[in-house]
């Protein structure tokens, strides 16, 4: 064969499988060789000889690629050390089982087999293993993501004029027009590296494969003695990988080398900004290193006796927008809002002072550069110097956002009702008691939904829930700005007049109390009715009994005959909508 891809194919799927999945895919491949060699219409002999020779071919390439292999490289950058492993070791392994055992099975020459097949197998490996090893391993997919559209246009022309070229240079008997291809994978590679020396290779190897099946090669005038198309062919794949592949290797190395030194020159550029942070880099402690290797994510800050910041870690400027150098100088309590500067300074003054151990982890709301608060998880623990005193503090701050942000979330859910977004009982109850507590004069005013039960019952659970959100809105739209609206119960509102005469909220209440009774009905909520008996107490005393009144309001209001407003203040019946006019605001 001019070459054989398959064994690219299983060292790349090898190379990147986890080792307990090796057998089954050695397995499998043992399975198609032998099925090709049959079908071919060779002996089963011919056929053991090839599934063993292939197994144990790609298994000696993956065992040795795997020594070498660097983490987080599916390029493999090492390709020119390994190149002897996969293209030469593991084809003389395969190469030595099977012409050995046909020679001493069936006769056949050796010499002549074993050549074969180390050129067929170093070739097909060397060709087509860095493609497979992107597709297999995921490189390329990540490599196509990050390039732009205008660059994957100039790959694909270059990918395509391969191709095209390398089909020219066979149908026709000039060997110059060979070496056009070489050199348009060679720009490609310039441009885009070991992925497009890879992928161009590969292309070469697929267009002349074609080109020589389908019999539409020309026979090239050669100045050297090579018999057959099958022979020119893999010195021609030969000297592309040879050209190729040490120049993609020898740009990739150049360009990491590159983006390492900018990377060092970044480090020392920020090194000489402060005298204050070389000081730091050369003369902290092994703990101080610890505790980095420890909470790298972390703000770590470095402060003397006072508080001065000497330090502080470049996560700082992520989470508060300050760089680490706008910090030194600066006291550590000016990074922390003013309702827990006491709490800290306290904390800092056990460890520094006093000579407590590292604090325990506590909670502390600080500031952003840009004005903004943060909460963080924050410890503390003290530093010496080489008398071995206590010189300061070193403190690490964690963010605690997302946990803060959950913890509102689940604690503005326990409070609210999911139905009309309103405050739920227990809400209520907190509020009321702060009234109580304060205390804060005003009524309290409790709406139950006439006949709800039986709104459920006629009209189905939508409708009484569409219900129960037209009243939280009329109530949200009647009342006033500052007063606080709850569902307290399934058909039940109830709402803190602060600071509302009995007279004040009467005249609230008999606006929603009739409102609702003008807007439902057929022509309003396009339903029943619904209407609301309300009542009002006075808050004072005990909660329990500001609830008892104004429930006892409601209660005599529906006894009345519904839909209509109780007064708790002096227990006398007021109006009902029926029976007053509407009175403008």
């Amino acid at each position: 064969m001019l070459l054989w891809p398959a064994a690219g194919l299983l060292i790349a799927i090898l190379l990147h499988a986890p080792r307990q999945q090796w057998a089954r895919f050695l397995a499998l491949a043992g399975v198609g060789s032998g099925a090709a060699a049959l079908l071919a219409g060779e002996g089963p002999y011919f056929a053991a000889a090839c599934v063993a020779a292939h197994v144990v071919e790609a298994w000696v390439a993956a065992r040795l690629l795997t020594r070498r292999k660097r983490q987080g490289s599916e390029l493999l950058s090492e390709w020119l050390a390994d190149a002897a492993s996969i293209g030469l070791v593991a084809p003389v392994v395969g190469g030595l089982l099977l012409a050995t055992a046909m020679y001493g099975v069936a006769g056949w020459p050796w010499l002549d087999h074993f050549g074969k097949y180390v050129f067929a197998h170093s070739l097909g490996i060397m060709a087509f293993f860095p493609m497979f090893s992107l597709v297999v391993g995921g490189s390329l997919g990540r490599w196509l993501e990050r390039q732009t559209p205008a660059r994957l246009l100039e790959m694909g022309a270059f990918l395509t004029l391969i191709a095209v070229t390398m089909c020219g240079a066979m149908w026709q008997p000039w060997s110059g027009a060979y070496l056009v291809p070489v050199l348009v994978a060679m720009i490609a590679t310039c441009r885009f590296g070991m992925t497009a020396a890879s992928m161009g290779i590969f292309v070469l190897a697929v267009a002349a494969w074609g080109t020589e099946e389908a019999g539409t090669l020309v026979q090239p005038i050669l100045p050297m003695a090579l018999s057959g198309d099958t022979q020119f062919l893999q010195f021609y794949f030969a000297v592309a990988v040879i050209c190729l592949q040490p120049l993609a290797g020898h740009i990739t190395q150049n360009r990491r080398l590159s983006k390492a030194l900018q990377e060092q020159g970044r480090a020392s550029a920020s090194v000489e900004m402060s005298l204050e942070a070389k000081d730091f880099a050369i003369h902290e402690s092994q703990g101080m290193y610890r505790l980095l290797a420890e909470n790298m994510s972390d703000i770590i800050i470095k402060t003397d006796r006072e508080g001065g910041i000497l330090y502080a870690s470049p996560s700082v400027e992520k989470m508060t927008e300050m760089h680490p150098v706008e910090l030194l100088g600066r006291n550590v309590l000016d990074l922390i809002h003013p309702s827990y500067i006491a709490s800290f300074q306290s904390e800092l003054h056990a460890v520094i002072s006093d000579g407590s151990p590292a604090s325990a982890w506590n909670e502390f709301l600080g500031f952003t550069d840009a004005g903004g608060e943060r909460w963080f998880d924050t410890k503390i623990r003290g530093w010496r110097d080489d008398g071995r005193q206590v010189a300061g503090a070193i403190i690490t701050l964690r963010s605690i956002e997302e946990r803060k942000a959950l913890e509102q979330q689940l604690f503005a859910a326990i409070l609210t009702d999911p139905l009309t977004k309103l405050t739920n009982r227990r809400a209520f109850n907190s509020m009321l008691q702060y009234h109580l507590e304060a205390p804060i004069d005003g009524c309290l005013a409790i709406f139950d939904i006439d006949d709800f039960r039986s709104i459920n019952r006629d009209y189905g659970h939508d409708v009484g829930d569409k219900v129960l959100t037209t009243v939280a809105r009329l109530l949200r739209s009647l009342m006033r700005k500052n007063d606080i609206i709850s569902r307290i119960g399934g058909e039940r509102f109830a709402v803190l007049l602060s600071g509302a005469s009995p007279e004040q909220a009467e005249a609230l209440c008999q606006r929603v109390v009739l409102t609702l009774s003008d807007i439902s009905g057929p022509e309003g909520l396009g339903g029943p009715r619904a209407t609301v008996s309300a009542g009002v107490a006075r808050i004072k005393d005990t909660l329990d009994e500001t609830m008892k009144r104004a429930d006892a309001a409601v209660v005599l209001a529906k006894a009345k005959g519904r839909n209509r407003l109780e007064m708790a203040v002096n227990g006398t019946q007021r109006w009902a909508p029926g029976e007053v006019p509407w009175i403008e605001n």
